[in-house]
């Protein structure tokens, strides 16, 4: 007699019936994440159409047409001003027209001061065009004349945006009143200041990436802001990254960063034009330099909630000597000769985090206006 049949069909049975179960939780989750999926897309437009308003009420929203596409250009300061500076923000610092303002309101008493977001930045409009230095430099060209706001102009770039400007002043020198470069090009890494991970590149990850942050799941994330901002100003620049995390232009840029500063780096034609290099990555000459940005970093961690150790280490320490040391040495052997090639360029070391307006915002305004007021002598 065999005695397996009744076995096997109980363990069929169980099988058919495990997989029954199996299925309806996948079912389940399948609806659980279209549910969720669509609550938070629903949530996300609500979202944005209210602090699309407010941004409208507090002056942030002047679409420009550069011809397919549209570019936000934000004007705050004196009209009559003797002076149109024009910040150029860093690789996908879609807030900065909000978090450079602690800087810029000193300057923005005497002169003007604009902030274009690049394509699929903040407010603008996005764009599937490549993001070469050339195609960004000639759409804040339009996008200036467009608003009615005349060269000559005293651009303002951070990071990144040094690439953009630099080759803007020797393709247009007559267009170019100054330059002021916080931070610079010639040490970009391609990494995100805040985090320290790499940006995205422009592949099918990337743009999954994109396409969810588009579905409202960027409102699971809150960006970094010093203790110095207000509610106000954390909502508006939260507003504006979750604007430019749903845009593809941005992923462009990021794939061809490398390509636009080396581009910039090897083109560099020796000007007159007075220029201002604020260097605070490479800045620090001393152990009190060195405490003081990792005091400011460990306050920020404890007002997110993050348990930072104590600055531990001793004035005669050789690693302190040795981490000054390095950054010396970068400066004689990468940055002055840099500013050698670019010719009439003052330095003013102002050691603190990338971007330095973010940790050292009213010291960084006031070096921006004597240098500006000293455009009038």
């Amino acid at each position: 007699m065999d005695n397996t049949k009744p076995v096997r069909g109980q363990a069929a049975a169980i099988l058919k019936k495990t997989g029954k179960l199996v299925i309806q939780l996948i079912l389940i989750i399948v609806i659980a994440v279209l549910l969720l999926t669509a609550g938070t897309f629903v949530y996300h437009r609500i979202k944005t159409s209210n602090e699309l308003d407010l941004l409208k009420e507090k002056g942030y929203y002047n679409p420009v047409s550069v011809g397919d596409h549209s570019l936000n250009v934000t004007i705050f300061g004196n009209p009559n001003g003797k002076h149109t500076i024009v910040s150029i923000s860093g690789l996908k610092n879609g807030d900065y027209s909000v978090t450079e303002r602690q800087m810029t309101s000193v300057i923005e008493k005497d002169d003007l001061v604009v902030f274009v977001d690049r394509a699929g930045y903040g407010l603008s409009d996005d764009t599937d065009m490549a993001m070469t230095t050339e195609n960004i430099v000639e759409d804040y060209r339009k996008a200036l004349k467009n608003a009615g706001l005349e060269a000559p102009y005293v651009l303002m770039p951070q990071g990144i945006g040094g690439a953009y400007a630099i080759y803007w002043s020797y393709r247009y020198p007559d267009e170019i009143e100054a330059i002021v470069l916080i931070d610079g090009i010639e040490f970009y890494s391609g990494l995100c200041w805040c985090c320290g991970q790499e940006y995205e590149k422009t592949d099918t990850e990337s743009k999954i990436h994109v396409f969810i942050q588009k579905l409202g799941y960027c409102r699971f994330r809150n960006y970094i802001f010093p203790e110095s901002f207000s509610e106000e100003e954390i909502l508006l620049g939260n507003a504006l990254m979750y604007m430019t995390d749903d845009s593809i232009a941005p992923l462009s840029e990021a794939e061809l960063a490398e390509q636009n500063t080396k581009e910039a780096l090897d083109n560099i034609v020796r000007t007159d034009i007075p220029k201002l290099y604020i260097c605070s990555e490479w800045g620090f000459q001393t152990y009190d330099d060195l405490v003081a940005r990792y005091e400011w970093i460990k306050r920020q961690d404890e007002k997110d909630g993050y348990d930072t150790p104590a600055f531990t280490l001793s004035k005669d320490d050789e690693q302190v000597k040795e981490l000054l040391g390095k950054y010396e040495k970068k400066r004689r052997k990468e940055l002055y000769p840099y500013l050698e090639k670019l010719g009439n360029c003052e330095i003013v070391l102002l050691p603190g985090i990338q971007p330095i307006y973010m940790q050292r915002q009213t010291e960084c305004g006031e070096i921006i206006k004597r240098f500006i007021d000293s455009l009038d002598k």
